[in-house]
């Protein structure tokens, strides 16, 4: 293919096409097509779950092995465990509630098309063919 600059204004472009026996189209809606390309936004309070309680169990094995020098310490990660477990949790059943499978949306949008309806006596003659053409001729 030649660029555009090259090209004279009279010169047609040459188009090769490849036959294909059928297409299917989908139709998408706005808010669809917005999910898949963004993501859930159930993904961001699942992200900040994970990372309050990943503080809250840290907080937890630190009060339980280390041995701290000062109380206001100590005060510290114990806040830091209560607020990572009350705020995870909470965000990690917020966002089970309102989780939307990526591969839910496009089961739905693939069920606008019906399934294509099968011809039991074309099964019937390709099964006899080959069917046919497993024994070798004798001779």
């Amino acid at each position: 293919m030649t660029p555009k600059s090259d090209q004279e204004p009279g010169e047609k472009l040459v188009v090769r096409r490849g036959r294909v026996d059928s297409v299917d189209l989908y139709e998408v809606k706005e808010n669809e097509l917005e999910l898949l390309e963004k993501g859930s936004p159930a993904s961001l309070q699942l992200n900040f779950s994970v990372f309050l309680l990943s503080l809250a169990f840290s907080a937890t094995l630190t009060l339980s092995t280390a041995t701290v020098k000062w109380p206001i310490m100590e005060t510290v990660f114990v806040v830091l465990l209560i607020i990572g477990l009350l705020l995870g949790v909470y965000l990690l059943i917020s966002w089970w509630r309102t989780r939307t499978s990526i591969t839910g949306i496009i089961a739905t949008i693939r069920k606008r098309i019906p399934p294509e309806p099968v011809d039991i006596e074309a099964k019937r003659k390709e099964s006899s063919v080959i069917k046919g053409s497993d024994h070798a001729p004798s001779g």
